[in-house]
């Protein structure tokens, strides 16, 4: 019984109804894409605190987290599955965050205002363009070049023609 797919948020979850061995190498395929651009990520994480004040302090009750290098390269992680819709109605198909909140603070510290109080402190500079600016991970995309974007969508195009080999119909979305 042929099914029909349309859009790729539809594909991923007919996949994983009726062919969850494609669904699995399609998964494998992206992780396989964002794992290098994750692992330069980490390496433009600073190990010690870039601000004097921010390094983690015996007998702190505040609130604001303190920065420490190794839960914010920990941090930074790929996700594989779609995300939420956003207020424009917009998904991810994948995506590479910072968990620690530290680490989100230093990928886009100084955004709005480059030349302020803190950015030049902060070092490592603010690569990117409007709001795709940070210092770790768009960084690391921008010195991808597409690469990995490239090799998500071409994973997700050959899981759907593999789907429509087996007999099951997809179809593009319209843009």
């Amino acid at each position: 019984m042929p099914v029909e797919v349309k859009g790729v948020i539809e594909l991923r979850k007919a996949l994983r109804e009726y062919a969850p061995d494609l669904a699995k190498k399609l998964n494998l395929e992206m992780a396989t894409a964002l794992k290098p651009v994750v692992a330069e990520a980490r390496g433009f994480m600073p190990s010690v605190s870039p601000l004097s004040g921010w390094a983690p302090r015996e007998n702190s009750k505040g609130k604001f987290p303190t920065f420490d290098g190794k839960i914010a390269k920990a941090g930074i992680k790929y996700k594989v599955s779609p995300s939420k819709k956003n207020r424009r109605g917009f998904r991810s198909l994948a995506q590479i965050k910072n968990a620690s909140a530290a680490g989100a603070i230093y990928e886009t510290a100084g955004r709005k205002n480059p030349g302020g109080k803190f950015s030049p402190k902060l070092g490592g500079s603010l690569e990117g363009k409007d709001k795709m600016r940070g210092r770790a991970i768009y960084r690391a995309w921008e010195q991808d070049q597409g690469i990995a974007n490239t090799a998500v969508m071409r994973a997700i195009e050959s899981a759907g023609k593999a789907f429509a080999a087996k007999g099951l119909i997809f179809r593009k979305a319209k843009r």
